[in-house]
């Protein structure tokens, strides 16, 4: 088995992956998640919250620029999983990747290059989520695709045209009317505390998961 080391943007990559990994791969990671650090492993593996781009690519992203040179004179693989995001965001799949890989060779760094969703399309890991969810709940998306529908429509005092919520809002939304009223149930929909693995929520051998499933293969398997 390889001993990996993977950069992601925050708390909610750190969650899928973790539980990604263990899922399908069957791989232990026995480690405690730390929400501002990523996951504390006991095994020689190890995810970590950066931040996201503009962090990593700063002087701030200096210490994950030497621990990616050390892991690599330890043999230990660096993986980079970050998202895409949209061309109107001043990002999208192809500038996003030139522009990692400029900064990989700059700095002359050793790693591998998977972008949210798919690694070819534009987008981020809500794009993913949206298409592994369990197709028994689709019709939650239904009514979400209503709502934002209908918010053009409309007009109000403080703002027109209204904002349409970003995809982050709209699976923390899948996620909290598919579980309970308490409090600790509304805290299963947050980022960090999301359970991948319960198939009455997520399916996690869909086919929009294969170009992922198939970078972690040929890296960490």
């Amino acid at each position: 088995m390889k001993q990996f080391h993977i950069f992601v943007e925050g708390d909610a990559d750190i969650k899928f992956l973790y539980d990604y990994i263990e899922e399908i791969f069957s791989i232990s990671l026995n480690a405690k998640i730390n929400r501002k650090g990523g996951i504390e492993p006991k095994t020689l593996h190890c995810i970590q919250a950066t931040n996201g781009w503009t962090v990593f690519k700063s002087d701030a992203g200096a210490t994950f620029r030497d621990k990616m040179k050390e892991n690599t004179s330890n043999g230990i693989i660096n993986l980079v999983v970050f998202d895409a995001d949209t061309s109107k965001n001043g990002g999208g799949f192809a500038d996003r990747k030139q522009e990692i890989d400029e900064w990989k060779a700059k700095y002359e760094l050793n790693f591998e290059l998977f972008l949210f969703p798919n690694n070819q399309d534009d987008g981020e890991l809500e794009n993913l989520l949206e298409n592994i969810i369990n197709p028994q709940n689709a019709p939650v998306f239904d009514c979400w695709q209503k709502f934002e529908d209908c918010l053009p429509t409309k007009t109000t005092c403080t703002k027109n045209p209204l904002t349409i919520p970003a995809k982050k809002s709209k699976i923390y939304a899948y996620m909290e009317v598919l579980l309970g009223e308490s409090n600790s149930e509304k805290d299963k929909a947050k980022d960090p505390n999301r359970d991948f693995k319960k198939t009455e929520h997520w399916d996690l051998t869909a086919k929009a998961i294969e170009p992922l499933k198939d970078f972690l293969h040929s890296h960490i398997a």
